[in-house]
């Protein structure tokens, strides 16, 4: 039985800056694979509204990161919004945050390492080397590649990023020259303002659908807050958080403008013109073969962002009492999860297996994963509205900079994609007639990630009452202090009394190098507003 106390824990070693949180979150968005085979699905909606439909889903995902900053400053843990929305909204609330947290990143790992086995055997075509549509060969080409991830993972993740940059930089350079090239050699249309214009939309239902799968495109921003607790600097996340999504929406609009220069509207709209058909247009072979190995060195970057990301969940679970004590078992020398890293790899690898002697078992994470947008706008809502209810007490009298901060923009960003999740459950239910075992029928879309939900609600009672996890019965440990010194609205270190934690919880701890041993002792990270260690789809 839980005394009520915070147990002693092992820490992290904070090592990591700004720009390790931006590789991350980026490399989890993954925006040159959105651009090299995902604009096609959102053309079909949007038509030559793309720009202003990635305007206008920035919006609410630029309000919710304001307050993602503030809570990752205020209470640095790698549980993330799981942790936050237990303070906020309660634990039930909050264990199923996690849980579908966790349910998204297994599944997509699931799905990535299938799609690194494709486009590799897909290079391996366009190279000459061999051709084989072998579902095995895919299955264990991918499991092979996520093999290499997690040895990646487990050795720390300044390496990991490393890796990771130079993956995003070969797949940047190749969209990038795919793009500029569009506009230089592009003739279908002129570039028009109106392309850029939220009242260019035929309809009010078309600007809607539009925004909700743009928005989704951006899933993967709030990894750069799952290293919290390994920052150098207690506003890095915050940081790095905004400077992704920043750097996405401008891909975004590069990619979109130079797509509807060079490509008709019918074109576009055919997701089998994408980046490699077009490379192939302008450069011939070659140009394929750069194209699908930008796709490949940017889904596996995805991948090893998601591990990373999903790891340091899993290992806040087992702090907690949720799972169980191994998941937060701690490498000795290089300070890195590796028990949950293996443990979340390991699920992810169970599933790609099991779907090949179980047909239907790919089916359904083929669907979570096309209908992951419910579920993702489910958390970004929710954790939208626990920033305003953690910080509702201190708006009173506050600044207006730091109401709006954490209180109206995360209020608004929260419940605009709470909104758009529910249109697209609508839309998707009310898309067919009947409900069918396929991956594209919309009632089973939208069935499947609710029912995934659903499923925690008896895994949250057995661990409340049969585990009796102190997740449930704990008080929340007290917010660290704020400071009062200047900030902007989402420099989470800032100012206000809105603002940051005090300089002082990071700088009791010298960065260390990941290779260097260190004690496994200290307070838990929860335990204490000072303490120097506390807790933590793109789909293709």
């Amino acid at each position: 039985m839980d005394d009520g106390q915070y147990p002693r824990h092992d820490e992290f070693r904070k090592t990591l800056r700004t720009r390790h949180g931006v590789i991350i979150a980026l490399a989890n968005i993954s925006p040159t694979v959105s651009i090299g085979i995902g604009l096609g699905f959102l053309a079909a909606v949007a038509g030559t509204s793309l720009p202003a439909a990635f305007l206008l889903a920035a919006l609410p995902i630029l309000a919710v990161s304001g307050g993602y900053a503030r809570l990752a400053a205020r209470d640095p843990n790698c549980g993330t919004a799981y942790i936050w929305v237990r303070r906020a909204l309660g634990p039930w609330t909050g264990y199923l945050t996690g849980w579908t947290a966790v349910a998204t990143n297994i599944m997509f790992l699931s799905y990535a390492g299938q799609l690194t086995g494709q486009f590799t055997l897909q290079l391996a075509h366009e190279t000459g080397l061999f051709s084989t549509e072998s579902t095995l060969a895919v299955t264990l080409t991918g499991l092979l590649w996520t093999g290499l991830i997690v040895i990646g993972a487990v050795r720390g993740v300044k390496g990991a990023t490393a890796v990771q940059s130079v993956l995003l930089g070969l797949s940047a350079v190749v969209v990038l020259t795919v793009v500029v090239t569009a506009f230089a050699r592009g003739d279908a249309a002129p570039v028009q303002a109106s392309w850029f214009s939220p009242f260019a939309f035929p309809d009010t239902l078309t600007l809607l659908s539009a925004t909700v799968l743009a928005a989704y495109m951006f899933w993967g921003w709030e990894s750069a807050f799952s290293v919290v607790e390994e920052n150098a600097e207690a506003r890095s996340s915050g940081r790095a958080g905004l400077i992704a999504i920043v750097v996405t929406l401008v891909l975004f609009l590069i990619g979109a403008t130079g797509f509807l220069h060079a490509l008709t509207p019918g074109q576009l709209a055919d997701p089998l013109a994408g980046i490699t058909e077009l490379s192939r247009a302008f450069y011939g072979t070659g140009g394929a073969i750069a194209a699908v190995a930008a796709m490949l060195a940017a889904t596996v970057a995805c991948m090893q962002s998601s591990v990373i990301a999903g790891s340091r969940l899993t290992l806040a679970m087992g702090r907690d009492g949720v799972l169980g004590p191994g998941w937060a078992r701690l490498h000795p020398t290089r300070r890195t999860p590796v028990t949950s890293t293996l443990r979340t790899a390991g699920i992810a690898v169970a599933l790609s297996v099991a779907g090949l002697a179980v047909g239907e078992l790919s089916e359904v994470v083929l669907a979570v994963v096309n209908s992951v947008g419910i579920l993702v706008s489910l958390m970004y809502g929710v954790g939208g509205w626990a920033c305003v209810v953690t910080f509702r007490h201190e708006l009173r009298g506050g600044r207006l900079r730091d109401v709006l901060a954490v209180g109206v923009l995360p209020a608004l960003g929260g419940t605009a994609l709470l909104l758009l999740g529910a249109l697209v459950a609508h839309q998707q239910w009310t898309s067919v007639d009947h409900m069918a075992f396929d991956p594209e029928n919309g009632r089973f879309l939208t069935a499947l990630p609710l029912g995934a939900v659903l499923l925690g609600v008896p895994a949250a009672l057995w661990t409340r009452y049969r585990r009796k996890a102190a997740y449930f019965t704990r008080p929340a440990p007290p917010l660290a202090p704020a400071q009062s010194s200047p900030s902007s609205p989402f420099s989470p270190s800032g100012a206000s009394s809105l603002a940051g934690p005090a300089t002082e919880s990071t700088s009791t701890s010298e960065p260390n190098s990941e290779s260097e041993p260190k004690t496994d002792s200290g307070p838990n990270s929860e335990s204490t507003s000072t303490s120097t260690s506390k807790s933590p789809g793109v789909s293709a």
